[in-house]
């Protein structure tokens, strides 16, 4: 019997660019990812939904039990700059394979728009 496992690596965030049209990069929430709990399982799914975003999506993961800001690597990144533009809203979803121990989310130059969630599943 399988199990799915479905975890929030950024959840709804809204920035309106603000007055002096500042950019921000956030970090999301770090969150067990598949080899965290299963070994040697190595497949994960981020799910992504954002509304008329402007800013980079990054995937990150790091190998240690305790990480600490050396141990994340990037794995994955969304240049949502193209979504805001031509789709005012997009959901999508990508395949990491990895044994990673944790992984989290950032937006990094969020200049304006809703993250709707990040999610992880395994």
């Amino acid at each position: 019997m399988s199990q799915t496992t479905t975890l929030i690596l950024f959840p709804q965030t809204t920035y309106d660019g603000g007055v002096s049209a500042n950019v921000y990069t956030l970090i999301g929430n770090t969150q067990p990812a598949a080899s965290y709990y299963l070994g040697n399982k190595d497949l994960q799914t981020v799910n992504i939904s954002l509304s008329e975003v402007t800013g980079n999506i990054i995937i990150e993961a790091s190998l240690s039990t305790d990480p600490t800001s050396i141990d994340w690597f990037q794995v994955y990144e969304l240049e949502a700059n193209n979504y805001s533009n031509t789709n005012s809203n997009a959901s999508l979803y990508t395949n990491v394979s990895g044994n990673f121990v944790y992984m989290r989310a950032k937006v990094q130059d969020f200049a304006g728009g809703v993250v709707n969630f990040v999610k992880l599943s395994y």
